[in-house]
């Protein structure tokens, strides 16, 4: 299987980073150093090159203080071919290039990078707008036309909150035909996904010791076939709300776990293993649905883990193409060490002549 490589990332003016351009070889690269050093904003920066995504709420939180624009920039093999993938942030504004033509976000390799991280725990015991979150994503870069219908689906349902807001109460019959056409493709493409997506999970979650069975399942609010006829029995509370409560925007990703919720009932550490199961299975996914392996960043590698899960994902690491595992230690296995201090990264074996992987950009990019 081919897979997508990362041959150098360039920063400018992003977050607390030192404007660089890293370069990192096949294998296995670990960056380590403090807390606060920057080695999560590392891997961000190169989820973003690599996928044009963030889930910051503003962009202008990715721009450093006292800069009006950021940059990054990653130099990757995809498919065979080099190309130059770069994002331009300002306040509330988003680029992308390729090869230096501007392009969406769909547009870019869709299956390049997976990140895992310590937060990925919230996965089970957080909200059920962060499972949808996790899903919505993992689909849409699976196939772009559910990113294109969710965008079309959650702009129908803010306008028709905003009708129901204004007591336009007349007007639903043409909002109820939109939602229920785009809701419907939604909630089949999720039940559709969510088949191959459980099994890869539930192989990883006992690959990873689990004695408990991990099932994956849609709690939905209606179905394909119901949703026109739940709208109309639901309108008196939603005229009263003000806001549409029936659709697949307001569905959950149940996960159980020996038949049990694993957010009621999972400990922090069979709750660690879940969302671990779910990253290697997006991670499969994605390689599955593209032909190419995917960069794997792994922040933090020994982030609440006991030593049969550091161990699994470090084997994770070693297992793929390339991969990049941060820590306050250095990763064991890799070929190439960064040292990270205050934003800056350093070979660590290298002698200060031969300190090559880290360059100075030569200029600002303008948005």
């Amino acid at each position: 299987m081919n897979a997508v490589r990362l041959e150098s990332l360039s920063t400018l003016n992003y977050r607390n980073l030192a404007p660089c351009t890293l370069r990192f070889g096949a294998g296995v690269t670990g960056v380590f150093g403090e807390n606060g050093a920057g080695k999560t904003n590392l891997l961000e920066a190169a989820y973003l090159a690599l996928t044009g995504q963030t889930d910051v709420t503003r962009l202008e939180q990715l721009v450093q203080s006292g800069e009006q624009e950021a940059y990054v920039r990653a130099d990757l093999e995809s498919g065979g071919s080099l190309s130059v993938q770069e994002v331009g942030l300002g306040r509330g504004r988003r680029q992308l290039k390729v090869d230096g033509v501007r392009v969406r976000a769909g547009d870019l390799p869709r299956g390049s990078a997976v990140w895992i991280r310590p937060e990925d725990s919230e996965l089970v015991f957080g909200s059920p707008s962060v499972r949808r979150a996790y899903l919505d994503s993992l689909l849409s870069r699976l196939s772009a036309r559910y990113g294109q219908q969710l965008t079309r689906y959650e702009r129908t349902v803010s306008q028709r909150n905003a009708a129901l807001r204004g007591g336009e109460e007349w007007a639903m019959s043409v909002w109820d035909d939109a939602l229920v056409g785009l809701g419907g493709e939604i909630m089949k493409f999720r039940r559709r996904a969510l088949t191959r997506l459980g099994e890869l999970a539930s192989e990883s979650n006992a690959a990873l010791g689990s004695r408990k069975a991990l099932e994956l399942t849609l709690l939905e609010s209606t179905t394909p076939e119901t949703y026109a006829a739940d709208l109309a029995a639901r309108r008196g509370e939603e005229v009263s709300r003000g806001s549409t409560v029936t659709g697949p925007h307001r569905d959950d990703l149940t996960l159980t776990l020996g038949g049990l919720s694993a957010g009621e009932y999972a400990s922090r550490g069979e709750g660690r293993t879940v969302a671990l199961a779910l990253r290697r299975a997006e991670l499969e996914l994605l390689a599955e649905r593209f032909g190419e392996q995917p960069v794997l960043l792994i922040d933090d590698f020994s982030a609440e883990l006991d030593p049969g899960r550091r161990a699994f994902l470090l084997e994770l690491a070693a297992g793929v193409p390339q991969a990049i595992v941060t820590g306050t230690e250095r990763p064991p296995g890799a070929a190439l060490h960064y040292r990270a201090q205050a934003g800056r990264f350093t070979p660590a074996d290298a002698p200060a002549s031969e300190l090559d992987g880290l360059t100075a950009l030569p200029l600002e990019v303008h948005i």
